[in-house]
């Protein structure tokens, strides 16, 4: 089922990629400091979760005004919904973007992309697959022949549970992924609409508190600990045309993750900030990813390693040339 899911992304990603010219954005005339960077009005398409907590305090502690830019912020339910903007030139970067869905866009010829900063990597306890306490599942191995909804299917979820269920001896075949946004899952769990979810922060903690629900699977263990989650990605041709620009917003986000990884209060405070269900005091019980403050091409190829032997890749994804450095 997943093989022919991802087969008819691939047909449907392709025929997107036909349909729409993709174009970089037009950069401004160059200011009289050469050190600048030509294009200083950035658009950034971003999802509303934990992952993208090195972004939102970047610009809440002027990190991207101190490098020279000036970003406006859309925010959107799944990063792969702006990469038809991305394409367009109407966004110019993802922030907070999975590199599964992204990483297959460049495999599958529907955008040539390059990887301009990190945001998120893989830590304890902050993927996790939940069920309801009254279930049968509380294991791994209870997963074989149920439903589990994630956000995206294929994506960064269905690669990290199969995985970890392969190396748990279970045939990761065997388990249906249903798409649910991520704020839906809880109250469709709790409700029976589906046997477990895939989760993330904040909504692991809602799912725990609100209903009861409880771990049966950690996604982020085995095979896939520490991988990378969220990146930023812009386009190939906007980066080469506004190389400075790129090279600005990645020392902005820098340091915005390297705030996140240092200081726990910041992130408490800046969560409710663009999330607004979650409260100051909720905040407080999130787990956080780890936040890498540099991009780590080893690291990358793994998910794409993984990717390939998910199913979702035929063959091999060299990520070096993507990598901005």
């Amino acid at each position: 089922m997943r093989t022919t899911r991802a087969s008819r992304l691939a047909l449907i990603a392709a025929g997107l990629a036909a349909a729409i010219v993709a174009s970089a954005c037009s950069s401004s005339p160059a200011p009289s400091n050469p050190a600048a960077p030509a294009q200083t009005h950035v658009t950034v398409a971003v999802v509303p979760i934990v992952d993208a907590v090195p972004y939102f305090l970047a610009v809440k502690e002027g990190y991207f005004k101190q490098a020279g830019l000036d970003v406006k912020t859309l925010v959107v339910a799944q990063s792969t919904q702006a990469l038809p903007d991305l394409l367009r030139g109407s966004v110019q970067i993802v922030s907070a973007a999975n590199y599964v869905s992204f990483l297959s866009a460049q495999a599958h010829g529907v955008a040539n992309l390059n990887i301009v900063a990190p945001n998120s990597s893989c830590a304890t306890n902050t993927n996790t697959v939940l069920a309801m306490p009254n279930s049968k599942i509380k294991t791994p191995a209870d997963l074989a022949g149920k439903t589990i909804a994630v956000n995206i299917n294929p994506d960064i979820q269905t690669i990290q549970i199969g995985a970890v269920l392969k190396a748990d001896n279970v045939n990761p075949s065997s388990v249906t992924f249903t798409t649910i946004p991520f704020p839906d899952m809880p109250a469709k769990l709790a409700s029976g609409g589906v046997d477990a979810i895939s989760e993330v922060e904040p909504f692991i903690t809602a799912a725990e508190t609100k209903y009861g629900a409880v771990p049966v699977l950690q996604q982020c263990s085995g095979p896939t600990s520490g991988v990378p989650l969220g990146g930023n990605f812009a386009l190939q041709s906007w980066v080469q045309k506004n190389r400075k620009t790129a090279l600005a917003f990645q020392r902005a986000m820098e340091k915005g993750n390297a705030l996140a990884n240092r200081d726990r209060t910041a992130v408490e405070k800046i969560i409710p900030t663009y999330i607004k269900a979650i409260t100051p005091q909720e905040a407080a019980l999130l787990n956080l990813d780890d936040f890498p403050t540099t991009q780590d091409t080893t690291q990358v190829q793994r998910i794409a390693d993984l990717m390939v032997s998910g199913g979702m890749l035929k063959k091999r994804l060299d990520v070096n040339p993507l990598m901005l450095k």
